[in-house]
Formats: structure tokens, sequence, C-alpha cells
């Protein structure tokens, strides 16, 4: 009987099913211009079906904000999208100016997978002159959901902000949902 109990608690612990936090970062640096019209920027490593998914998450999202997609837009969306080990930390600049993006995470104790991280950026500039109108960041880990999976819930994190005027301030919040991890 023990050794069952014992054998149920691991599987509960080894397994992904605790809540899911997905980490936000956005910023409205400048007011968004009157005429609410936007087109995406598209890269040619950018043509595979997650983005072309994304691209449509993300443009149902800003119709629900009242945005129009036109081809000469004076507001151009960029996205990205990253899925990497978790275990790897995410840095920016060089020698002395290093910045932690996203530090490693540690496996939890019984995890039955290592986790990977899912991230999405997405950043509007001003077509007329590449300043940063807004940006917003979405990242969760996961053990074994699919990037395709947190898409919806990323997209739908890092348009948190957008539309709530203009506030040069980063901010930070915590969303905590359940879900495959």
């Amino acid at each position: 009987m023990r050794r069952l109990a014992l054998l149920m608690i691991l599987a509960m612990t080894a397994s992904c099913g605790g809540p899911i936090e997905t980490r936000i970062q956005t910023e409205a640096a400048l007011p968004l211009p009157a005429q609410k019209q936007y087109s995406f920027t598209v890269k040619p490593e950018q043509e595979g079906s997650v983005y072309q998914t994304a691209r449509q998450l993300v443009a149902a999202a800003l119709t629900e904000k009242q945005f129009t997609a036109v081809d000469e837009a004076p507001v151009r969306v960029h996205i990205a999208l990253a899925n990497r080990p978790a275990s790897i930390a995410l840095t920016t600049g060089e020698k002395d100016d290093v910045r932690v993006i996203a530090s490693p995470k540690e496996r939890k104790p019984f995890q039955s997978c290592d986790d990977v991280e899912h991230r999405f950026t997405l950043t509007m500039v001003d077509s007329a002159n590449g300043a940063t109108l807004y940006s917003g960041t979405a990242a969760e880990y996961h053990c074994k959901g699919s990037l395709e999976q947190s898409l919806p819930y990323l997209i739908d994190a890092a348009l948190l902000d957008l539309g709530n005027g203009s506030n040069p301030a980063v901010n930070r919040k915590t969303r905590t949902r359940t879900g495959i991890e």
C-alpha cells in the first residue's frame, strides 16, 4: 500500500500539469497614429507554418483592437518566435555590457522531461521613421506543450497593453493559467 501511494505521488509530481506562468513585458513607447492601419514585415526565415499561424492570430487580435491590414501602412508589425531549451540563458550585448533577457530555468524535482521556453515578441514601428511605437513580449516554460499550443496565450499577453495609451515605461506582469505545461 505504501509503495502504491509513493508511486502515485511520484507520478503526480513527474507529470506536467501544474500552473503555467506567462511572463509579459510591454512598452507603449509612443502614441499610436490616428490611422490604425498596419502591415506585417515578412522575412524569408518566417515563412513556416508556425509563423503563418502567428500572423493570423495577431491579425485577428489587431482587428479586435480596431486595426486594419493594408499594403502600405503607417505601422509595420514585426513578430519573432523562439522555442529554446529553458536550461540555456538568453543574453544581449557584449563583454561588460551583457544583459540577461531570460535566465536559465532549473529542472523541477521528479520532472519527467526538460523544459523549453516558448517566446513571442511583437514590435510595432512607425513606417516613416522606424521609431518603436509598441513592443510586447510573452514567454512561458513548457515540458510537454508545443509552441503552436502556446501561441494564442502568448499573443494575447504580448498585446495586453496595446491601445492603453502611451507609456514609455517597461511594464512587467505575470499571468497564471492551467494547461499543458
